[in-house]
Parts: C-alpha cells; sequence; structure tokens
C-alpha cells in the first residue's frame, strides 16, 4: 500500500492520532509550552475558514434541483424530538439525582443538527451530498427552535429570551451552511466555468480539510475530557454509552434511508452530529460534564466513518 492511498483510505483514523499527539506534546513537552497562547488565538479562526473551504468545495458538485425535502427527512426529525422529549420527561422527574450529568450529555447528543460536514463524508462514500445537505438545514432550523424550548426547562436560570437563544444559535449554525451553500450557487449561475472548475479539479480536498479539522477537534475534545469536572466514573460512563448511541443512530438511520433509496444520507443525518455546537451548547448551558457526550460522539462517529471509507474503498477496488 503506498503512502498516498494509506492517507486517502484512513484520513480520520490518522487525523485523530495526529490531534491526540499534538494534545499530549502541547500538554508534556516544556519547548511547546510558548506556542499555546497563539494556538488558542488561532483555532477559532481556523476552523471555520477551513469548514467554509470544504463545504464550498463539496456544495459545487451538488445539483440545486437536488436540494428538496425528502419523507427521511420527516422521519429523523420526529425520532430526534421522541429522543429529546424522554430525556426533558427524566431530567425533570430526578432533578436530585446523580446520573444527571449522563442524561444532560445524552440531551446534548440527541438534540444536536446534523453536522455540515457529514455532507462531505457521505459524498466521500457515494451517497447523496444534496439531501444530506437539506437536511443538515432542516435540522440546524429544529436545534434552533429546540434548545431554547428545552434547555430553560432542564437547567432553569439561563438568562436569556427564547428569541434571544435561538438567534444565537442561528448566528453559529446558518452561516457556516449558508455562506458556502450560497456562493456555491452563485458560482454555478453567474461564473459557470468557475464552478466547473472547482467541482472538478477540487475531488478529494473537502474531506482532507475535514481531516485536519479532525485533528484540531480531537486535541479540543481530549483536553476537555482530561480536565473534565466530576467522577472519572462518570466520564467512563458518558464516553462508553454515547459510543453505543452512535451506533444505534447509524442504523436506525440507514435502515429508515433505506425505505427512500437514500441509505448513506440518512445515516449520516441521524449519528453525525454538529459536535462543535453542541459542546458550546452543553458548557453554556448544562452540567459541564455534558460536554463529554458530544465530544465522544465526535470520536467514535468517526471511528465509524472510518469504517465505511474503507469498506466502500474495499468494494470498489472488488469492483475493479
Amino acid at each position: 500500500m503506498t503512502i498516498k492511498r494509506l492517507l486517502k483510505d484512513w484520513t480520520l483514523p490518522i487525523s485523530m492520532v495526529v490531534g491526540t499527539i499534538s494534545y499530549v506534546a502541547l500538554t508534556q513537552i516544556e519547548a511547546l509550552q510558548s506556542t499555546k497562547v497563539a494556538l488558542a488565538a488561532t483555532v477559532p479562526y481556523l476552523l471555520p475558514s477551513l469548514i467554509f473551504v470544504m463545504l464550498l468545495f463539496s456544495y459545487c458538485k451538488i445539483e440545486p434541483r437536488d436540494l428538496k425535502p425528502r419523507m427521511w427527512h420527516l422521519w429523523l426529525i420526529l425520532i430526534q424530538m421522541a429522543e429529546v422529549a424522554v430525556m426533558v420527561w427524566w431530567l425533570r422527574s430526578n432533578e436530585g439525582s446523580e446520573w444527571r450529568p449522563l442524561f444532560e450529555a445524552w440531551l446534548a447528543v440527541f438534540i444536536a443538527p446534523m453536522a455540515a460536514v457529514g455532507a462531505v463524508v457521505t459524498q466521500k462514500i457515494g451517497g447523496n451530498a444534496a439531501t444530506a445537505t437539506t437536511y443538515t438545514i432542516i435540522s440546524s432550523t429544529f436545534t434552533a427552535i429546540a434548545v431554547p424550548l428545552v434547555y430553560p426547562l432542564v437547567e432553569p436560570g439561563i438568562g436569556m429570551t427564547f428569541l434571544e437563544l435561538f438567534l444565537k444559535i442561528l448566528s453559529r449554525v446558518f452561516p457556516t451552511i449558508m455562506a458556502p451553500l450560497a456562493i456555491a450557487l452563485g458560482m454555478k449561475w453567474l461564473v459557470p466555468k468557475m464552478h466547473k472548475f472547482v467541482a472538478e479539479k477540487s475531488k478529494d480536498y473537502s474531506f482532507y480539510l475535514w481531516g485536519i479539522c479532525t485533528a484540531v477537534n480531537t486535541a479540543q475534545i481530549i483536553r476537555s475530557i482530561v480536565s473534565s469536572p466530576g467522577s472519572g466514573s462518570m466520564v467512563v460512563w458518558i464516553c462508553a454509552s454515547v459510543g453505543v448511541i452512535v451506533c444505534i443512530q447509524f442504523i436506525i438511520g440507514k435502515r429508515i434511508g433505506s425505505a427512500y433509496n437514500d441509505t448513506i444520507a440518512a445515516g449520516q443525518g441521524l449519528a453525525q452530529k454538529n459536535t462543535v455546537l453542541s459542546i458550546w451548547m452543553a458548557m453554556t448551558f448544562l452540567n459541564p460534564q455534558a460536554a463529554i457526550g458530544p465530544g465522544a460522539c465526535l470520536l467514535c462517529q468517526n471511528i465509524f466513518n472510518s469504517w465505511q471509507i474503507w469498506d466502500h474503498q474495499r468494494k470498489k477496488d472488488h469492483l475493479i
């Protein structure tokens, strides 16, 4: 196996290893301590920029006529609503329970929208990136409405009105999704030659950019897990249970999608979560340990996606 093929097939695992090593190096090697301040100032701007370019490349390969709601979108939203409702019921009924961090972590995972990069991996493994993009918009709208309604019921005293929280969440989600989509569509209509050039030449670039984002996010998530308050046993419970949840959601999403000939996109839709947004929401409004849930979700969904990419490539090689 060549180095190029190795990097292509195992981008996500390699990114996660790089992120882990980077975190250990930054915390354990004295000579690197001076870089922490610069990195902390750079990352908040680096990640959105990478995601923007990554999505622009991916969206240039989408046909506008395919960006329409599908029936499986409704089923997935109904599942999310049911999951969130069960979590809120339990948390309202067990206010003094020592297991609240676990259930708040699950709530943070269930209420999170589909990640915008879900369309990238959907495209990578032969799925419909357009329907995945549409569901990203739908689920992001759902989250922006659900969080202002739900989180004050779970953790009173947030101190923000529904409209304030709704707009705050929208401001964090929609620019990331809609700006590159609008530019991609505008290029198609106004400068079609440039649009065609980007669509043809970008190839796997968006996926490799996602690999860079994954490395950075992995380092940040490991830091949050290591520095998490509370007992170590609770951290283990959260990480292990979220791993099971991610697998179950991939399976359920795929089963629903198979009924509408959109297996890959639906699997990503239910399980590929916007963990950056979810971690921020959990850290801001819930028990700090709840943020471990979306962090573990990112690691688990990347492991599952790595297997899907390997399996997809194996099947392609078998057909050649």
